[in-house]
């Protein structure tokens, strides 16, 4: 758990930097966009995916063979969150709503990427981690 979070910590500045650093050098592309929006994406994502990671890891160390069904349940429940949050993000700034949605998309596809990979990692030694 301590090196997905130290990779995921790594990751949450990374895309918080990079989302400072577009907004002001494409000022023109994303001027309807709110500065504070895509920062606060990056941390919901930071922690919707370290809060899954975490329940994940929970659920293979109780009970591993009922892994998958949990694994898969957890999922369906942040993409509905996903898809709220986004329709919120969405309404709240009507006028960059798609570029909002180009960034969340960016997001999503980075974090997912991440968190397989590390559950890939984990399943592989799940004892190693801990």
């Amino acid at each position: 758990m301590k090196h997905y979070l130290c990779g995921l910590s790594i990751l949450t500045a990374v895309m918080l930097l990079l989302a400072f650093v577009v907004k002001w050098i494409a000022m023109p592309l994303f001027a309807p966009v709110p500065m504070w929006l895509l920062p606060v994406a990056v941390v919901y994502f930071a922690v919707a995916y370290g809060v899954q990671y975490w329940l994940s890891v929970s659920s293979v160390n109780k009970h591993p063979k009922a892994f998958i069904q949990f694994f898969l349940a957890t999922t369906v429940a942040v993409l509905f969150l996903h898809i709220v949050v986004l329709v919120g993000g969405m309404l709240v700034n009507p006028a960059g709503g798609k570029r909002f949605a180009i960034g969340f998309l960016i997001l999503y596809v980075v974090y997912t990427v991440y968190m397989t990979v590390s559950l890939v990692r984990f399943m592989k030694n799940p004892k190693g981690e801990e």
